[in-house]
C-alpha cells in the first residue's frame, strides 16, 4: 500500500518538508531513465491519498479487538452486486476453531449499515450491533473445536472519508467501476469478518455474480484473488468463482468488476516456476498498460533472487485497473490507477509487497513498517539494479525522514493514520542503515532468512522476530540498532572535525553529537564511515565506532590529507556539519531551516527546530488557514546556531495553521495541523 509520503501542497504560501523532499528527488529524476521524472510524479501524486482526509476520521469505527477465542479457517464469500447503483446481497460460510476452553461466542466484523436476514450453523442467537456480530455459539466450544456459521446480508455499501470500501464508481465518463479497497481494516464495510491483520485463514473462496451484460462493446467481468475456477451463467447472470488457496488477511481479499480487457505474461524463472501474469485494463488505457507491464517480469526475478521465488507461484500474479486512487497490494492481484509507464515504480512497489505484507504480514499495525518500509525500500533495489549503486544512493536520499515520531507506531486506532510517512520513509531507510551496519553479504541473507522462516511464511511478524533472524544471521546483537531507530525518534545530528600532522601522520577526527540540545537522546550508536582524500590523488575509508556523545579517534595515515568525507555513501539518516574543536556546543548550518514541527498533528504544545545560518534578524509567526496572523515566536536578532522554538497552540480552534520563518530575504513556511 502506498500513501504520499512526498508531496508538494498548494496553498497560501510555498512550503512544508514534503516539498523540500520533492527538491531532494531532482537529484535521483536526473540520474533516471527518460520517463523518471513522470515516474516520481506518480509517486507523488497518490501516496497522499492515505492521509489527506486525516481529520475527518472521527467518525470511523474501530473494529473489535475481543476476538482472540477463535481462529478463522476458511472464508467462502458469495457476493450479487447490483450494477445500477451501490447495493449488494450476500451470505458467507466462517469456518473457525476455538482457541480458548469453554468459547461461548464469537465475534465477526460488520458495518451497521446492514440488515442481517439470518444466521445458520452452530448458532443459539445473535446480536448486531457498533459494527459487531455477536455469535453466541450452540453450546461450549473446546480449544481445538470447530464450528461454522452462514451469514446472509444484504445492504448499501458504506465508504469511510468517502475513500475506502466498495466503491461504485465509472470509468471513461460513464462506464462502470465496482472495486473494493480495505486497507487497513476496512473489509468490514462489505463483507462480514475478523477484520485487521492478526487472523489469516487458510483460504478464501470469492464468488461473484453479475448482470451478464457488456459496456461499450466489452462484457463486463469480475475479478477477485488467486484463480478463477469456474464462469456460471444462469437467467442473464454471470458467477464469477475466484480461489485463493493461500493463506490471507481480510483486508487483500478483493472484488473489481467492470468491461474490462485482459492481456496476460507468462513468468519462467531460473528455479523452474512458472506461473500467468494476469493483467485487466480500461479498453481506454489498454496500449499504454502492455508497455507499462514489459519490465515486470524482471522485477519478479530480481526479488525471486534475493527473497525467493515469487510466494503465490501456484496461482499467479496480477494487476487490475482502477482508474484514481493509488494502489493496494491485494494478495495475488494489486489494484492500481494505471499499469501506464510512468506508474512503473508503483508496480514495482505493490510487486514487493507480494513478499513483504502479503506473504509475511505484520501481526498488527504498531509493526506496519514490516509491510510498507520494507516494500519502499524494494524500490532503491529496484533503482539499484537498474542504475547501479550510485542510483541506489540517490534514490535512498528522496527517503530521508527527519521529522520526529516513532517507526513503531503508537496509535493505530484510526485506519488514516496508519499509512504514514515515517512507516515508509524511515522505515525504508533504516534497512538502509541495517545494511551499512552488517554489509551487504551479511544484510541481503538476512532478507532472505526472514523471507524463508517457516514460522512467519504465510504468517505474521515483528519487529523482534526480524531483529532475531539478522541476528541469527550476522551473529551480533542488534539491540542497539533496532531499539534507537525504531523504538525511538528522530535521528544524530553530527558536528566534526580533524587535524593532522603531516610529519607523523598522526591524524586525529572529532565527534560530537549536537541533538541533546534539543532534548533528544544524547547518543545514537552506530559506526560511521570516514573517507581521506589524499593530496596524491589516492583516498582510503575508515570505519569508527561512535558510541559517545564526544568522541576523538586518534590514528596514523601514510600521507597528507587533502579533503575529507564524513558518512560518504549516507549510510546513516542524519545531519552533519563542520565545527570548530574546542567549541563543542555550539553548531553552525550551512543554511537557515526551518524543520517540520513534532508533534505533528498536535494538541497543546508543539515544537519546531530553527537553524540559523548567520546572525540576522529574524521572525517566526503562526498564521491560520485565512491568512491572519495569531501568534509571533520570535521577532529579534539572533546568532548563528540551532534553536528549539515551542508553540503552545493556548485557546486556538482545531484547523490547519502555517508558521512562517523569515530571516533578510530567507523565508520557509511550514503547514502544521492542530486538533482538539
Amino acid at each position: 500500500m502506498f500513501t504520499v509520503r512526498r508531496e508538494c501542497n498548494n496553498g497560501p504560501v510555498a512550503f512544508d518538508s514534503r516539498f523540500h523532499r520533492l527538491l531532494l528527488g531532482l537529484a535521483f529524476i536526473v540520474l533516471c531513465p527518460v520517463h523518471s521524472y513522470t515516474q516520481s510524479k506518480a509517486l507523488l501524486e497518490f501516496r497522499k491519498l492515505e492521509q489527506q482526509n486525516w481529520l475527518e476520521h472521527a467518525n470511523t469505527a474501530r473494529v473489535s479487538t475481543d476476538q482472540s477465542n477463535f481462529d478463522v479457517r476458511f472464508y467462502h464469500l458469495n457476493l450479487n452486486l447490483s450494477m445500477t447503483a451501490p447495493y449488494l446481497q450476500a451470505d458467507l460460510i466462517c469456518r473457525f476453531n476455538a482457541i480458548e476452553n469453554n468459547t461461548a461466542f464469537i465475534k465477526l466484523n460488520l458495518r451497521r449499515e446492514f440488515t442481517i436476514d439470518s444466521i445458520r450453523g452452530n448458532i443459539s442467537n445473535f446480536q448486531f450491533s457498533l459494527d459487531t456480530i455477536t455469535v453466541t455459539l450452540d453450546r461450549p466450544f473446546q480449544a481445538g473445536d470447530s464450528g461454522w456459521v452462514q451469514i446472509y446480508y444484504r445492504g448499501v455499501p458504506p465508504v469511510a472519508n468517502g475513500l475506502k470500501g466498495l466503491r461504485y464508481v465509472t470509468h471513461a465518463a460513464d462506464q462502470p467501476l465496482i472495486v473494493s479497497l480495505s486497507t487497513p481494516f476496512l473489509a468490514h464495510y462489505w463483507w462480514p469478518c475478523k477484520d485487521g491483520p492478526g487472523d489469516k485463514p487458510d483460504s478464501v473462496l470469492v464468488d461473484i455474480t453479475i448482470p451478464d451484460t457488456t459496456v461499450a462493446g466489452i462484457p463486463v467481468i469480475a475479478v477477485s484473488n488467486g484463480v478463477m475456477a469456474n464462469v456460471i451463467q444462469s437467467n442473464n447472470k454471470k458467477t464469477f468463482q475466484w480461489r485463493e488457496r493461500y493463506p490471507i488477511v481480510p483486508y487483500y481479499v478483493m472484488v473489481a468488476v467492470s468491461n474490462y480487457r485482459d492481456f496476460h505474461q507468462t513468468f519462467t524463472g531460473t528455479h523452474g516456476e512458472q506461473f500467468p501474469l494476469d493483467y485487466y485494463a480500461f479498453d481506454e488505457s489498454l496500449a499504454g498498460a502492455q508497455l507499462g507491464v514489459v519490465d515486470l517480469p524482471a522485477a519478479i526475478e530480481l526479488f525471486s533472487a534475493l527473497f525467493g521465488v515469487y510466494p503465490f507461484r501456484n496461482e499467479k500474479y496480477g494487476m487490475t485497473e482502477l482508474g484514481f486512487y493509488g494502489a493496494i497490494e491485494n494478495q495475488t492481484n494489486t489494484i492500481i490507477n494505471t499499469m501506464d509507464i510512468s506508474w512503473f515504480w508503483v508496480s514495482v512497489h505493490e510487486l514487493a509487497h507480494m513478499w513483504f505484507g502479503d506473504m509475511i504480514t505484520c501481526k498488527d499495525w504498531h509493526h506496519g513498517w514490516l509491510n510498507e518500509g520494507f516494500a519502499t525500500y524494494c524500490e532503491a533495489l529496484w533503482a539499484e539494479h537498474t542504475g547501479g549503486f550510485d542510483l541506489y544512493k540517490s534514490y535512498m536520499q528522496t527517503l530521508k525522514y527527519q521529522d520526529g515520531g516513532t517507526v513503531h507506531l503508537q496509535d493505530i486506532s484510526n485506519p488514516f493514520s496508519i499509512f504514514v510517512s515515517i512507516i515508509y520513509d524511515k522505515g525504508a531507510y533504516v534497512l538502509h542503515m541495517l545494511r551499512g551496519v552488517l554489509g551487504d553479504s551479511v544484510f541481503f541473507a538476512s532478507l532472505a532468512d526472514y523471507a524463508a522462516n517457516q514460522n512467519f511464511r504465510y504468517g505474521h511478524a515483528t519487529t523482534e522476530d526480524f531483529q532475531v533472524v539478522c541476528e541469527t544471521t550476522s551473529q551480533q546483537d542488534l539491540d542497539f540498532f533496532f531499539e534507537q531507530w525504531i523504538y525511538d525518534e528522530y535521528y544524530p545530528m553530527y558536528g566534526y572535525n580533524y587535524s593532522q600532522n603531516t610529519s607523523t601522520g598522526e591524524t586525529n577526527i572529532y565527534i560530537r553529537q549536537l541533538q541533546a540540545d534539543f532534548g533528544r537522546r544524547p547518543v545514537f550508536t552506530m559506526p560511521i564511515e570516514l573517507k581521506f582524500l589524499f593530496q596524491d590523488g589516492g583516498d582510503t575509508v575508515i570505519t569508527v565506532w561512535n558510541n559517545q556523545q564526544t568522541q576523538t579517534f586518534t590514528l596514523t595515515l601514510p600521507k597528507v590529507i587533502s579533503g575529507f568525507e564524513f558518512d560518504p555513501n549516507r549510510w546513516i539518516l542524519s545531519t552533519s556539519q563542520v565545527v570548530a574543536v574546542g567549541r563543542e556546543s555550539s553548531t553552525f548550518p550551512a543554511r537557515s531551516s526551518l524543520e517540520q514541527n513534532y508533534p505533528n498533528p498536535f494538541n497543546g504544545v508543539s515544537n519546531f527546530e530553527l537553524r540559523i545560518a548567520e546572525a540576522s534578524h529574524i521572525k517566526v509567526l503562526i498564521f491560520d488557514i485565512l491568512g491572519n496572523e495569531v501568534a509571533t515566536l520570535v521577532d529579534e536578532v539572533r546568532q548563528p546556531g540551532v534553536y528549539r522554538i515551542p508553540w503552545n497552540s493556548g485557546a486556538n480552534p482545531s484547523g490547519i495553521y502555517f508558521c512562517q520563518f523569515s530571516a533578510g530575504v530567507f523565508s520557509q513556511t511550514r503547514k502544521i495541523a492542530l486538533v482538539r
